[in-house]
């Protein structure tokens, strides 16, 4: 008798065990389901939040493209006022500083507008004689003349460039194109 009711007593408290166990289970599968729920919620607000600041980072750069286009705009039309008022204050062209008529004679030489590219070199030398890019600015037009097929003139350029500079690198190359135009 005793066996028996030690092994009623043992499924009496198995059971209990697995009805606890089974409640805890419940409330944990019902903090599961609304911890999903709210991410889900979360989920969605967090995509119209993303939706919303690429909208404004759309706006923002048509915005500044408008913005940069009106300043460029605006921006030429005084250049082309205070450039021509200012010219004619003074009576005469404007100086162009070196890097700026210097890299306007370059950028012909590299678009192939070789006539141009002389004339600018020429303005360069005539207007900055001692600068350190008088030499390359004697070489180029003398190349340029080559390219363009007047290599009588191009001699010119290229032996007042070793008269004026000697001992330049830019003299070294023009004694080799001499020498390739005589030979």
């Amino acid at each position: 008798m005793k066996l028996v009711w030690i092994f009623g007593l043992t499924i009496f408290i198995i059971f209990l065990g697995c009805v606890a166990s089974s409640d805890q289970v419940k409330e944990i599968y019902e903090r599961q389901t609304m911890l999903e729920t709210q991410i889900e919620s979360l989920s969605k607000d967090i995509q119209e939040m993303e939706k919303k600041r690429d909208q404004q980072i759309t706006k923002i750069q048509k915005n500044i493209e408008q913005v940069y286009s009106k300043l460029n705009k605006r921006l030429s039309k005084l250049e082309k006022t205070s450039g021509s008022e200012e010219a004619d204050s003074l009576g005469s062209p404007l100086v162009e500083s070196p890097d700026a008529l210097y890299l306007k004679a370059e950028s012909y030489y590299q678009e192939g507008k070789y006539a141009d590219a002389i004339l600018e070199f020429q303005r360069f030398v005539d207007t900055y004689p001692r600068d350190k890019r008088a030499p390359t600015s004697y070489l180029k037009q003398g190349l340029s003349l080559i390219k363009i097929g007047r290599k009588d003139e191009a001699k010119f350029f290229l032996e007042t460039l070793i008269d004026k500079f000697p001992k330049s690198e830019e003299a070294k190359t023009a004694r080799e194109k001499l020498k390739e135009l005589s030979g």
